[in-house]
């Protein structure tokens, strides 16, 4: 290991001076910290391969810096190791369950601390594609966003997913990510037994890939679904990492991976959206939707995400709505599919089934097909 970035994180001068010149001598580029504050604006500054911080600090001690960084997608992964004089069980599980990768007591050893060191950063370079050795990502990411709820979002995403899988040359996953009223379970007339919520109780570094499989429940139609809440107040639960370490185990075994999200752009979402390979934005052909979707386009445009992995998906909720030009002119693009009204949709719904099979023969299922094989062109299997 060299050259690897290091945040160190203690408010003793001493204890920072001693620890940082031992990590320089071992090759790692170290930066300093006093307390969470000092660690977070440097972290924004730059993102380090480890964080290392002590626990009792001011201003912000090491349990709510860690809290902090779970919290946020973009540095949930960063590998983080406790330094504490407190060596109580009651401390050292606080220290875990805030999202601490290892709690060592002071005073340290330093044989331990750096065969520690060298075990995270692997792990962590290896998620983020950085090793050689890492293993192929695995199946693309298709992440369905919309602006406004009523959109039909769910719809879509399930039907196609349904879609994709019908083909039966692709192995497809929905992973619901609306955790406080997901609707993809009762679309497919599922009942899991078991949700992210519960996922993310489990200790995921010791979670196998049999066990992760309990957590999955098989539609008729050969789509696998990870259901993200079972009830609204438990939703609170599935953290940032937990969303990841999901998609990551998802990719593995699926050569799709189809996500429904809420609308939103909460941290779970921008955790998809970090590993998306293409993007479906829902609209309705309807002022405060379309709206919500305009607003939807330029926060993807401000986060850099590729115009070309984009498709935009009008979906005809009603019989009225405004005209397809003045739509164009509103996004200033043209709708790369538009799904016709059908009260089938309505139908389908009530009975539990995917449109493209329980009415396989309507306008809209057949632009639903249309979106999945739109979908395997951009994103392709096995790219």
């Amino acid at each position: 290991m060299a050259g690897e970035r290091v945040l160190f994180v203690d408010d003793e001068e001493q204890i920072r001076k001693l620890l940082s010149t031992w990590l320089t001598r071992h090759g790692y580029a170290v930066t300093v910290a006093t307390d969470g504050w000092e660690a977070l604006k440097a972290i924004r500054a730059k993102a380090p391969d480890l964080v290392i911080t002590d626990v009792n600090m001011p201003n912000m001690n090491g349990f709510e810096l860690t809290r902090r960084l779970r919290a946020d997608h973009r540095t949930a992964r960063i590998p983080i190791v406790m330094l504490s004089a407190r060596k109580q069980a009651d401390d050292v599980l606080t220290g875990y369950a805030e999202g601490a990768d290892e709690y060592i007591p002071k005073p340290v050893e330093m044989a331990v601390l750096s065969a520690k060191i060298e075990v995270l950063i692997k792990r962590f370079r290896a998620t983020q594609g950085g090793s050689e050795s890492a293993p192929k990502r695995g199946g693309n990411v298709i992440l369905f966003l919309h602006g406004k709820g009523g959109v039909g979002c769910t719809t879509l995403a399930v039907n196609s997913a349904v879609a994709l899988a019908a083909t039966t040359i692709y192995r497809v996953t929905l992973l619901d990510l609306n955790l406080e009223f997901g609707n993809a379970p009762m679309l497919l007339n599922l009942t899991p037994e078991r949700t992210l919520a519960d996922l993310a109780e489990e200790n995921h570094e010791a979670l196998d890939q049999a066990t992760f499989s309990r957590y999955l429940i098989q539609d008729r139609s050969g789509v696998r679904l990870l259901a993200g809440c079972d009830i609204p107040e438990r939703a609170e639960l599935v953290t940032v990492p937990a969303v990841q370490q999901s998609i990551d185990r998802l990719q593995q075994e699926s050569d799709y991976v189809v996500i429904d999200a809420p609308a939103s752009f909460s941290q779970q979402v921008l955790a998809a959206l970090d590993v998306a390979d293409g993007v479906v934005i829902v609209s309705a052909a309807h002022l405060p939707s379309l709206k919500a979707t305009k607003e939807c386009l330029e926060v993807l445009e401000k986060l850099a995400y590729p115009k070309e992995r984009t498709v935009l998906v009008v979906n005809r909720t009603s019989e009225s709505g405004v005209e397809m030009d003045q739509i164009s002119r509103f996004f200033n693009r043209k709708a790369d599919l538009v799904v016709p009204y059908t009260p089938a949709c309505d139908d389908a719904a009530d009975r539990g089934r995917p449109l493209t099979m329980l009415h396989p023969d309507s306008a809209a299922a057949k632009v639903m097909r249309d979106l999945a094989a739109q979908i395997a062109v951009a994103a392709p299997a096995g790219r």
